[in-house]
């Protein structure tokens, strides 16, 4: 299914879904992995403690942010593919930032983490037929289709490394 099957809008996260090019949530999804697979590694490992400004993230920091982002939002997903219409619970995103102890970790493992979630997630996503991309329950405070989900998660990646590119490399 393309994005053209989310259903209802689900607002806010429009930003994110609106930065995925016009593939079906699968193609969309193997493109996203591509794409973590094809960073320039050794240039991002030399700034991978590198944040841009006071207060900022690190790069490792901002990977780091991606994978605690798509961990929440994958979970969300299989509360609303599996009809479970309980709220999803929120997040803080900036304390997760506070506690992610990439200063100890180095940027490959980083990255190895957030490959192996991106897989799991594909394989979530794989696992669906149409009927369950269109479920929708309550994220934060808008209606989100499954579908939505997906294109968010990858639209959310696709923010984070236009940042990347423009900021620290």
């Amino acid at each position: 299914m393309k994005k053209e099957a989310i259903s209802p809008d689900p607002e806010y996260f429009g930003r994110y879904i609106n930065q995925v090019p016009d593939l079906t949530i699968r193609e969309a999804l193997d493109a996203s992995l591509q794409e973590l697979q094809a960073l320039d590694m050794a240039r991002l490992t030399s700034l991978a403690d590198y944040a841009y400004a006071p207060g900022k993230w690190t790069v490792k920091d901002v990977f780091q942010h991606i994978t605690d982002t798509e961990r929440v939002f994958a979970y969300r997903t299989l509360l609303f593919a599996r009809n479970d219409k309980n709220v999803a619970p929120g997040f803080d995103q900036d304390l997760y930032a506070e506690n992610t102890f990439t200063s100890s970790r180095s940027l490959e493992e980083v990255m190895d983490e957030l490959i192996a979630v991106r897989k799991s997630t594909i394989a979530l996503f794989r696992s669906f037929p149409d009927e369950a991309l269109l479920r929708y329950g309550t994220c934060w405070k808008y209606q989100m289709s499954v579908l939505a989900m997906g294109f968010t998660l990858i639209g959310h990646q696709i923010h984070h490394l236009r940042i990347l590119h423009e900021r620290y490399l």
